[in-house]
């Protein structure tokens, strides 16, 4: 057969992201089918999540593609994988292999890696779809897009991804005036309810060391602070959320009582950062022994020089990077477990 285009799996990103509905909405292949190359030719080796589920790459789906492509134009599955196997040796290894399209049945994979990610919406269409949605204060749109996000990526690929990118975008028109505060307010309790919901459903564990998670004194965003507890919960924390707007003396008092291993707190405006100074310099000073402080949002992000004036540690850009560095935080203690 006449090879008419080729591709590289090499320029395919190897990160697994998709779980098993998006791969069959992209390749048009049926899970039986794909559960059966998997298990008696080992077509791909899918990652697994913490509870089982299969994740698939790009790269993954690109060879998926290629070998649905020669099966539909008469190929036998097992002369496929024959030839796919010859390609890899010859090429030193699968990562090196460039794939030749057959001649009459052009594979969209043989284009450029992003024009090939998936077919169904990506990231950046279902933030528009889910920000476009609030704006027309469409409810029942918005949960339709976002239930079509969580069908189709991680919890924590959709928050990072779409959830805090939807809010960005938001609070941007609202800063330039191109939306109402009515519709930023509607827009952020949504998402918030949202999250809630799932929060709810991350019943994380009840042993281990104890962290609180919560807003910053006057601090009314939280957003990206329920992220924060529905990942760290779900990387098996003991985790409490103590909420928005939190007062800075009952709260230092309530610290020492319950003696969490780590506080955690989330800023969003400038006009927080004073109270935020105050409350993490208080929270140090709790004998005989303070808990960690942690703290982030998207005030540090955009200026990084506030930083210098909290007492703890900067937990990362992104609310699970916050949980990497929790994890070696608590690894390196010292920590209670009462």
């Amino acid at each position: 057969m006449k090879s008419v285009s080729t591709m590289r799996l090499n320029e395919y990103p190897s990160t697994p992201l998709y779980n098993i509905k998006a791969v069959v909405q992209a390749t048009g292949i049926s899970p039986s089918t794909l559960r059966a190359w998997e298990r008696r030719y080992r077509v791909c080796q899918p990652q697994r999540t913490e509870s089982g589920y299969r994740l698939y790459s790009d790269r993954d789906i690109a060879m998926i593609r290629w070998l649905k492509a020669q099966v539909d134009a008469g190929m036998a599955i097992s002369q496929a994988v024959s030839w796919l196997d010859s390609l890899a040796e010859e090429a030193s290894g699968l990562e090196n292999v460039t794939l030749p399209g057959l001649n009459g049945s052009p594979l969209r994979a043989a284009q450029t890696p992003a024009q090939t990610r998936l077919d169904v919406r990506n990231s950046g269409a279902l933030v528009r779809g889910v920000v476009n949605a609030l704006l027309r204060f469409d409810e029942q749109q918005a949960e339709a897009i976002l239930t079509e996000a969580f069908g189709l990526y991680p919890l924590e690929y959709v928050g990072e991804e779409i959830v805090t990118p939807a809010l960005v975008e938001i609070g941007e028109r609202w800063h330039k005036g191109e939306i109402s505060v009515t519709m930023e307010h509607f827009a952020t309790n949504y998402l918030s309810q949202r999250l809630a919901v799932l929060l709810r459903g991350a019943a994380g564990t009840q042993t281990g060391p104890l962290v609180w998670v919560a807003c910053a004194p006057s601090e009314l965003h939280e957003v990206g602070a329920l992220l924060l507890v529905i990942y760290l919960r779900r990387a098996g924390h003991r985790v409490h959320y103590m909420g928005k707007d939190i007062p800075v003396e009952d709260f230092v008092q309530e610290t020492q009582r319950a003696r969490p291993a780590m506080v955690l707190l989330s800023a969003s405006m400038p006009d927080v950062i004073p109270e935020l100074a105050t409350l993490t310099a208080s929270l140090a000073r709790i004998e005989p022994q303070p808990p960690l402080v942690g703290y982030g949002g998207r005030v540090f992000r955009e200026h990084p020089e506030l930083r210098d004036s909290i007492t703890g540690m900067y937990m990362g850009d992104t609310a699970y990077e916050a949980v990497e560095n929790t994890n070696e935080r608590l690894r390196m203690g010292p920590h209670r477990t009462e």
